[in-house]
């Protein structure tokens, strides 16, 4: 099943949220501009029905010319300022009543009579929907009052056909829905053009990883966003370091066997002679080949290792290290120092720390004379961890040879002299350095610099 790609994931979101908010928009609208042209035809009949109420007068019973009885009732009312009272069936009528029967009512209602089906039995102002004498609805507005010249109470209605209500808020609506949808599309469009640019530089590191796959690039080299600029760094560290280890395993290979060549060739001669061979001078070959072969599987070893997620504490490692080492040299009475934070972690493989450290602290404890500071400070992203000694300590000029490939002042102590070497070859493979130099303990002081954990 094929996945949406991110572009996709985020236009589908971004849309759909956008959609909802113009549906809750339009409807939000649609609400607001229905209440306010009901609001308006409220007031507009509110006018009608003051209008009339200031024209309303009441007739009290009298006798007429036979001495019969004339009951009350309203007086004419003359025209009000709306021509459309005196329309037959103009939509806006008038009616006056009691609670049984109708008084007066507009010119515009002709022959019929608006009915109710119930009464406004409060003083205040009432509007409702009623059915109109063409059959279509009606906006109410009715009123109880109660005269001077009166003692009954009559309902004084005014009322207007809301289908002019209704075609106005379909216009509204037809607007909103037109201007909704335009907007609705150019939002997609900003939308959508903004994620292509927002995710170019996606589309940039691909097209730069295809040309590094097919070998015209070594390393990622644009300007990406922050965001993915620390990821991009890592990438090209770990290319480094992965061409470190092809270079390091080609140069391992042609070390090898350049230094066999030289033991084979000697011992291939010793046994073509017509003599016996030699027996101390094939073991020196033969150590000669073990040595050479210990340092090239030493060295690489660090190709199966991985540059990213590789971690370590190391005051912990050291701290471990110190122990062992103290209850081996336990008959020296070395004072060891830890003086570093135990919350500092750096970048390294446990066990490649193990050997590089462990190497730099058996040489302080075969030197010192009794104590032995090992500390560490943090310099531009690498931790620094110095291993000082009150040993004899080294010239600088030995401080360097000692440091090539086995390499030993001293043929006393036990060792092919491939230790700091290795731990050197160690320290650069993981973009880091050791340097050796006089202490202030006296001794030799040796500076082993790593790659903090917490670097990005």
């Amino acid at each position: 099943m094929k996945r949406f790609s991110l572009k996709n994931r985020l236009l589908f979101a971004a849309g759909g949220c956008c959609v909802v908010l113009i549906l809750i928009t339009g409807f939000t609208v649609q609400r607001y501009m229905q209440d306010y042209l009901r609001s308006e035809l409220v007031t507009k009949l509110t006018l009608s029905l003051d209008e009339l109420l200031s024209r309303l007068e009441v007739q009290p019973p009298t006798l007429d010319s036979a001495n019969r009885y004339i009951p009350f009732d309203i007086m004419p009312i003359s025209s009000l300022s709306e021509p459309r009272f005196n329309q037959p069936y103009s939509g806006l009528y008038w009616q006056i009543q009691t609670d049984n029967q109708v008084l007066k009512r507009s010119r515009s209602l002709w022959e019929k009579q608006l009915t109710f089906s119930h009464l406004n039995n409060e003083f205040g102002l009432d509007d409702f929907v009623t059915e109109g004498p063409t059959g279509k609805a009606l906006m109410v507005l009715q009123q109880k009052v109660k005269l001077p010249d009166s003692e009954m109470f009559f309902w004084v209605s005014v009322a207007q056909e809301s289908s002019s209500l209704a075609l106005a808020l379909q216009g509204v609506n037809r607007s909103l829905l037109i201007g909704l949808g335009l907007l609705a599309l150019a939002v997609m469009l900003l939308i959508f053009l903004q994620l292509t640019w927002g995710l170019r530089p996606l589309t940039t590191l691909r097209k730069e990883l295809a040309e590094i796959e097919n070998g015209d690039k070594a390393h990622f080299q644009h300007h990406y966003p922050q965001e993915i600029d620390p990821l991009v760094k890592d990438i090209n560290r770990l290319l480094d370091h992965h061409q470190q280890l092809l270079e390091k395993a080609r140069t391992n290979a042609g070390n090898m066997a350049h230094a066999l060549k030289t033991p084979l060739s000697i011992m291939q001669n010793e046994l073509a002679l017509p003599q016996p061979p030699q027996r101390p001078l094939l073991q020196q070959q033969l150590q000669q080949m073990r040595q050479h072969i210990e340092y090239h599987l030493s060295s690489s070893q660090i190709a199966a290792k991985q540059l990213l997620g590789a971690k370590c504490s190391p005051h912990q490692q050291c701290r471990s290290a110190v122990s062992a080492f103290s209850r081996l040299y336990a008959s020296r009475n070395i004072a060891v120092e830890l003086t570093f934070d135990e919350a500092l972690t750096v970048a390294v493989d446990g066990r490649d720390f193990d050997e590089m450290a462990g190497n730099l602290i058996e040489n302080a404890y075969k030197w010192a004379t009794s104590r032995i500071v090992i500390s560490a400070v943090v310099v531009d992203g690498l931790l620094q961890m110095t291993i000082a000694d009150d040993g004899p300590g080294m010239s600088d000029a030995d401080c360097q040879l000692v440091l090539d490939r086995g390499q030993r002042l001293d043929e006393q102590t036990p060792g092919h002299g491939l230790g700091l070497n290795i731990a050197a070859e160690m320290a650069r493979m993981y973009q880091g350095k050791l340097v050796l130099q006089r202490a202030s303990l006296g001794g030799l002081a040796a500076q082993l610099a790593l790659p903090l954990r917490n670097r990005l």
